[in-house]
């Protein structure tokens, strides 16, 4: 039975763990808020000091945390995953949505070491990463990936192998980017239409069934429409703004352009200095109104 090692236990990497844990695999948890830790033991789990001791004779080491510094830390850091010698059989997976110069820095370092790597972004909101839904994009070679698939598919919907490492990352930012352009952009067209005078829930039914609609929108629109928003939070403004960071960063690095991106990013923007960047991103709508001299409109019956 394969013993898996796995950093970050937040909303998404919980939820990973469970699946893990439900298809049989011996799963050690590293989280830095340990409590979050403690609630997979009832589920199997066991729970580690520190990323070091979460990694110690497992087969497969696993990271799901929230940005670069988190990641580094994690692997590199006092106590880190490298400081456990894991040995050359080990394999290491980064499923975060961190940036193309983390994953080469830890590409690197692992293949300094000896280590097989595969960077394995996923793609879908906590309910879909609790069903095992997932969508994987992963970087690496192709012989790794099919060692490790058959963990892969207890979190998964479907696995696409990009190529090379760094090219799962690098389709899941530009991924990530369009999906922050398509949410910033409802959010000023439902603003727009609410100052208009028309009726938020009837301009949220055309955007959702027209020519307009996409998953995003069509989720988006009605909690935009009901000023009712997920609970707990799925997706803040805070972390659209660090994914869409991390997008650009790598378009104008390969020589490509983006210039709505720099725009998702300046709208979501707006949500920090009013204090509602750890909310859902579909309250960006609120921070609209506040912009432009509006009153935020009242929740209706708390979260939804």
């Amino acid at each position: 039975m394969q013993k898996i090692g796995f950093l970050g236990a937040g909303i998404m990497g919980q939820a990973m763990i469970r699946n893990l844990l439900k298809a049989g695999f011996l799963v050690t948890v590293f989280n830095r808020t340990v409590e979050k830790a403690r609630a997979l033991e009832p589920f199997g789990a066991k729970v580690a000091v520190s990323p070091q001791a979460a990694a110690e004779r497992a087969d497969i080491v696993m990271s799901m945390l929230i940005n670069d510094t988190a990641c580094r830390t994690c692997w590199l850091g006092p106590q880190g995953v490298f400081e456990s010698q894991p040995t050359p059989d080990t394999i290491l997976i980064e499923c975060s949505t961190a940036s193309c110069d983390w994953i080469s820095e830890l590409a690197a370092r692992s293949a300094k070491g000896g280590f097989q790597f595969l960077d394995c972004p996923v793609a879908g909101r906590p309910d879909v990463a609790v069903a095992g839904q997932l969508n994987m994009f992963v970087g690496g070679d192709a012989a790794t990936l099919e060692k490790v698939r058959p963990v892969l598919r207890t979190m998964t919907k479907s696995i696409t192998h990009f190529g090379p490492v760094g090219s799962g990352i690098a389709f899941k930012l530009i991924y990530n980017v369009l999906g922050a352009i398509q949410v910033a952009s409802l959010a000023e067209a439902m603003f727009a239409a609410e100052a208009a005078g028309l009726d938020i829930r009837a301009a949220a039914e055309g955007f959702a069934t027209g020519a307009t609609a996409s998953p995003h929108v069509i989720r988006h629109a009605k909690y935009m429409s009901l000023n009712r928003h997920e609970d707990p939070i799925q997706f803040s403004g805070r972390n659209r703004i660090k994914d869409i960071k991390y997008g650009v960063q790598l378009a104008e690095k390969v020589g490509a352009q983006s210039v709505i991106g720099h725009a998702a990013a300046e709208v979501f923007s707006q949500m920090i200095p009013l204090g509602m960047g750890d909310l859902n991103d579909s309250e960006l709508i609120d921070a609209l109104r506040v912009a432009h001299g509006r009153t935020p409109a009242a929740k209706t019956q708390g979260r939804q």
